[in-house]
């Protein structure tokens, strides 16, 4: 049997990686792009790339943009990031040549309440969102707002958007929560359902579903065109926050930090399939070639561990097959996906934050790829690497 593998970096007291190997599934890779976090609607952090050369990769250019560097969007010849400003709360939003690094078009000011903001591309345009509510389209060849909009009836806005079949899906807090899907041609709102807070969770979606996890496992499967409900994962319990989930292999694997085993529920029912090892913090596991710790979704047996320098961070992507994922202490390793060993590293020249799920003191950061390269924010750089 054809196998795929799973990704997932466990933040355990020893910051170890570890992996997942899952039976190949029914999703085709992203091909060339990365359009939202961990890569594209599913956020299964996987992409195919033939302009992506086998490490090792050599250094393409650098920025230092000022402030604290989103997961970028990588797209139509540019990098796309959003980078918190260093002075006063906001955001701003840069547009880089992907070929040299420099502006593709001038920085646009994104404003809104501390320092979150987040990205998504997708039917020609490039959506932004900043923490209160502020959804805005760009033309992302020339920096041109195409719409703006509000969205109605809360406060905080922690979830990055994501673009699927010319519907951007987001989520807000504040009071209770509200999922969103929003026309992406004209900013309307085509339809909203209520949900258990709307914290973080970047929606996961499929042509069967849109899928939001948030705390204790709270998960909701919606309808991608009507919003009608499908399924409700109900765990008996309640609070704030959530995490983005991962839509692949038929499940949805979903993570929370307050005490609860990850769980791989059923895509199509939400009946919970079992469980799999990870931390508390761990960020959103991959899925593609063999890496890290390696398991078996279904029997879940254990194959192999990479521990890197012990300080690994990052949510992992797999670009044509090898595993990528950063450090803490800036270093970046390129990792076989058939043997799980390192073939390259290289220091990136400042830590690379973990993704941070709870918080809004910086932009939601990660890695991406596309055109060529594979694009590490590290701090307040913007790196590239390729051939």
């Amino acid at each position: 049997m054809n196998l795929r593998r799973t990704v997932t970096v466990l933040l355990s007291a020893a910051l170890t990686a570890a992996a997942l190997v899952t039976p190949a599934g029914a999703q085709t890779a992203q091909t060339g792009v990365s359009v939202t976090y961990q890569v594209n609607a599913r956020h299964d952090g996987t992409l195919v790339d033939s302009t992506v050369g086998a490490p090792p990769l050599d250094r393409k250019w650098s920025r230092d943009l000022g402030g604290s560097v989103s997961y970028p969007v990588v797209a139509g010849g540019r990098v796309f990031a959003t980078v918190a400003s260093p002075n006063g709360y906001g955001t701003r939003l840069y547009a880089l040549n992907a070929a040299t690094g420099e502006d593709a078009w001038a920085p646009v000011d994104l404003g809104g309440t501390y320092w979150w903001s987040a990205l998504a591309y997708g039917g020609g345009r490039l959506y932004a969102q900043n923490f209160d509510g502020v959804l805005t389209a760009f033309n992302p060849a020339t920096g041109k707002k195409i719409w703006s909009v509000t969205l109605p009836g809360q406060s905080s806005f922690t979830s990055p958007p994501t673009y699927s079949g010319d519907t951007v899906y987001t989520g807000g807090g504040g009071s209770g929560g509200t999922l969103f899907a929003v026309d992406a041609a004209t900013g309307a709102v085509s339809w909203a359902q209520r949900v258990g807070n709307g914290d973080n969770s970047s929606p996961a979606v499929s042509a069967g579903g849109v899928y939001v996890s948030y705390a204790c496992e709270q998960t909701y499967a919606f309808d991608p065109k009507s919003g009608a409900p499908l399924w409700h994962h109900d765990t008996g319990c309640s609070g704030g926050g959530g995490r983005t989930p991962v839509l692949a292999d038929g499940g949805v694997w979903v993570r929370d930090d307050a005490g609860a085993a990850p769980a791989v529920l059923n895509a199509a029912d939400g009946k919970v399939r079992g469980t799999y090892e990870a931390g508390g913090w761990t960020p959103a596991p991959a899925f593609d070639g063999g890496v890290l710790q390696e398991r078996q979704s279904r029997t879940l047996d254990a194959r192999w561990k990479f521990e890197g320098d012990g300080h690994i961070t990052t949510a992992p992507i797999v670009v044509n097959g090898y595993v990528y994922v950063g450090s803490r202490t800036g270093r970046l390793w390129a990792l076989n996906g058939a043997t799980g060993q390192a073939v390259w590293s290289t220091d990136v020249g400042a830590p690379i934050n973990a993704p941070d799920e709870h918080n809004v003191s910086q932009p939601l950061t990660g890695l991406g790829a596309g055109g060529g390269l594979v694009v590490v924010p590290a701090t307040n750089l913007l790196t590239a690497y390729g051939r």
